[in-house]
């Protein structure tokens, strides 16, 4: 690997290192079911950004996990 890849997987370490300890955060100061469901928000963007750059449309098996994931999410919020 180059210089210019290094760089690269540091920005991202960086950046997943920021995200897991915003998480971690949210998960101490709001209420638990609120911050899981903005934290299953990631399944959308996998979504968009997977036709966006690799040109690929999940399957039927794939579409039906996610909606589990996202049918999770929202009961979770009922109380």
């Amino acid at each position: 690997m180059g210089g210019w890849e290094w760089m690269t997987m540091a920005l991202l370490a960086v950046v997943m290192l920021t995200g897991s300890i915003g998480a971690a955060i949210a998960y101490q100061s709001g209420p638990p079911p609120v911050v899981g469901t903005f934290d299953f928000a990631y399944v959308g963007f996998v979504v968009v950004w997977g036709a966006l750059f690799f040109d690929e449309i999940p399957d039927g098996f794939s579409a039906l996990g996610m909606m589990m994931i996202v049918l999770a999410g929202i009961l979770s919020l009922r109380k």
